[in-house]
């Protein structure tokens, strides 16, 4: 088996697409359980089969489309008939909607982010983050698939920032602006990402008033954060190519040369296969798919799905399944 870190220090240009595994190696280093989940559904307290999870289900699980149209429906019910009595529901059920989601924020993120540690805990956590900087040094692009903080967290870290991300401040926010140099993209979206009309804000934050508490402010504002969340491939694509910033990232993607690497992406059950697509476009020579000790049945699974879709695009890329077991990241 070949193993992530060999490929890792092979010379030439590198880029990397980090999924859910990511945070995983997070909660094995530090003996915690908080990034073992996919969606921000599974951090949610909403019975299936309820009609507020119907509505997420039919809208791809994107929590602001909801929102908007629980909004839009309210409006129409005042204007024909003013029933009183559905606005009210559909009112407790946007707030339930906004509350759902401060809990999953809340579900999502270590304590270690916002407390104050004993001299010993700071220094762990120090150490840390200067490990997965390191580990990030070793690419000219970071690309991830997650909606949490803790790539956030790892560049903001103590003030010393990290790389760009194409948002300029202007006027007071930070707006997207493309920047050809950026380093560091979220193409589906994040937590503190916001859509503004067809391009993007991204969250502020400051020591009085800490990332957490700044989203879960502006999800009790009702200003819902930007991420793709479920779905297939070709939903997810759709949702991208709507929007300036999401596409943009999607675009740098195929932009990709050398090697590009994934850690932490599972492709199951083709819900990512427009990545892959995009990886597969791109004049990358050599894709290395970072698998935790892959057994066979999920190697043969990884290797079909990049097979299949070369065969249908006509592509002839090396393609290289690695064993991230032993990688240091923290």
């Amino acid at each position: 088996m070949i193993t992530f870190s060999a490929e890792l220090e092979k010379k030439g240009f590198k880029s990397i697409i980090l999924g859910n595994g990511f945070g995983m190696s997070y909660d094995v280093a530090t003996g915690e359980k908080y990034f073992n989940w996919n969606t921000l559904l599974d951090l949610c307290d909403i019975d299936e089969g309820s009609k507020i999870h119907q509505l997420l289900t039919e809208n791809s699980f994107d929590f602001e489309l909801v929102h908007q149209k629980m909004n839009n429906a309210i409006d129409v019910i005042n204007m024909y008939s003013g029933d009183s009595k559905l606005i009210q529901e559909l009112e407790q059920q946007i707030q339930f909607l906004r509350e759902q989601l401060i809990i999953a924020v809340s579900r999502s993120h270590p304590s270690s982010f916002t407390i104050e540690l004993g001299e010993v805990e700071n220094k762990k956590r120090q150490q840390r983050v200067r490990q997965c900087r390191k580990f990030l040094f070793n690419f000219e692009r970071v690309f991830s698939l997650n909606y949490d903080l803790l790539l956030y967290w790892v560049r903001c870290f103590e003030n010393d920032f990290l790389g760009k991300d194409s948002f300029d401040k202007i006027d007071g926010k930070l707006v997207f602006s493309p920047d050809n140099n950026a380093n560091f993209l979220f193409p589906h979206g994040s937590l503190f990402t916001y859509r503004d009309g067809i391009g993007a804000l991204k969250c502020q934050s400051s020591k009085a008033k800490p990332i957490l508490a700044r989203l879960e402010s502006n999800i009790n504002d009702g200003h819902f954060p930007m991420c793709i969340s479920e779905g297939t491939g070709k939903q997810k694509l759709e949702a991208i190519k709507s929007n300036h910033y999401l596409n943009f990232s999607y675009n740098k993607i195929k932009e990709s040369k050398g090697t590009l690497f994934t850690f932490g992406c599972s492709f199951l059950d083709s819900k990512d296969d427009h990545i892959i697509r995009a990886m597969l476009e791109s004049p990358a020579d050599k894709i290395v798919v970072g698998e935790y000790r892959p057994s066979k049945r999920n190697y043969h699974r990884l290797e079909l799905a990049f097979a299949s879709l070369q065969e249908e695009m006509e592509t002839k890329k090396e393609i290289v399944i690695a064993d991230t077991d032993g990688t240091c990241i923290w």
